[in-house]
């Protein structure tokens, strides 16, 4: 049967970033933010294996399973490849989760952070029949996937699994255009195939929560008494074929803004929309390096380093304000086969034929400072 979309809340509680006190998830505070989320009409959990240690699994059976009846809420977990050694680990790792939560099933189930990079591991070990087969035993309700990688992958991977429910991306405004994550492009492939997407990332790990003076008074001018945050859910929110938008809430003034901004949900009118657009465009207005990616460099660079994709991720970090995807892209190209940024023997030869005459061999040293660290 496939996912009822409206059943499931515009807004779901990402357990991914609880409340610490030490080393240790504030179990009272937790409860709060449950019971406040519950109380407002939302009741979907979203928990992976590795999130906090393996704790954000067991405070679930703390703070929902042991306060609330089971069909009150519904929990999604999801199955990490990079703990997958053999076939054995897959059914090893997910009683793990069963007795970590004590929640009998799980709602929706997915295959965890599908990228360029793992997507033959996942087929290695035959994760997507293996995850057909635990719905078919009841103990997943709805079978999908994360996902970080190119457009390109996630078409491949749809097309070898027509069976997928759903899919998570990660989407936010300012990332729509960003050459790494390619969230617009990434929306436009779910949304021609009408498959249901939830949205992780929509505040960009809290980024755009707060933005410079001038750019939060060009919101405010419009919305006054809303928060900055309430922006960028409001305009993931106002996509067609979004089902829920995951916020990773760590105290109760977010819980209860969130709460604010989708108990009455009002899309983004056009004149918001332009705003948005403004916005992004003067964040994004910071000097890059000025590859245009003809790679007239590559050809002959002795250590077959992909020149224009190292500055691609260099000039990501500057933009986005963020390292672990442009690193995580990085390191596929090494995997694939480019050199690093520091094999550069400064030997010239693609100073020689840069159209820009970009002076490519201090820029390597730059980006290999920022991407070999």
């Amino acid at each position: 049967m496939s996912i009822d979309v409206s059943t499931m809340p515009k807004l779901g509680f990402g357990l991914m970033r609880l409340p610490m006190t030490d080393d240790k998830i504030d179990h009272a505070e937790v409860c709060r933010m449950v019971d406040a989320y519950m109380a407002s009409g939302f009741n979907y959990f979203d928990t992976a294996y590795v999130y906090i240690g393996g704790q954000s699994e067991t405070e679930v059976k703390e703070a929902i399973v042991k306060r609330y009846p089971r069909d009150a809420f519904m929990l999604a977990s999801k199955l990490p490849i990079w703990e997958i050694k053999c076939k054995e680990d897959r059914d090893r790792i997910f009683e793990e989760q069963l007795e970590r939560t004590g929640a009998g099933y799980f709602d929706l189930y997915l295959l965890h952070s599908i990228e360029d990079g793992n997507i033959e591991s996942y087929n290695q070990y035959d994760c997507f029949n293996w995850g057909i087969r635990k719905k078919e035993e009841g103990k997943i309700k709805h079978f999908g996937f994360s996902f970080h990688g190119s457009p390109e992958l996630l078409s491949s991977v749809l097309d070898a699994h027509p069976e997928v429910e759903f899919v998570q991306i990660q989407l936010n405004y300012a990332d729509w255009e960003n050459p790494v994550v390619q969230s617009g492009k990434l929306y436009e492939i779910l949304s021609s195939r009408h498959i249901p997407m939830i949205i992780m990332e929509p505040v960009k790990g809290g980024t755009l929560a707060g933005l410079k003076p001038e750019l939060e008074e060009k919101f405010k001018a419009l919305r006054k008494n809303d928060s900055i945050a309430s922006w960028a859910f409001r305009f993931v929110g106002s996509l067609p074929g979004v089902m829920t938008i995951l916020s990773g809430m760590t105290h109760e003034d977010q819980m209860q803004d969130n709460i604010n901004t989708f108990t009455h949900f009002e899309p983004l009118t056009d004149e918001e929309r332009a705003v948005v657009d403004e916005v992004t465009r003067i964040m994004l207005d910071i000097p890059q390096i000025g590859c245009t990616s003809c790679r007239y460099c590559c050809d002959g660079c002795p250590m077959h380093i992909s020149i224009p994709d190292v500055f691609r991720a260099v000039n990501t970090m500057t933009l986005y304000n963020e390292e672990f995807r442009p690193k995580a892209f990085y390191n596929g190209l090494v995997s694939s086969g480019s050199g690093r940024a520091s094999d550069c023997i400064a030997c010239g030869q693609c100073e020689s034929v840069c159209p820009q005459h970009l002076p490519i061999i201090d820029l390597m040293k730059g980006a290999s400072e920022k991407l070999d660290a």
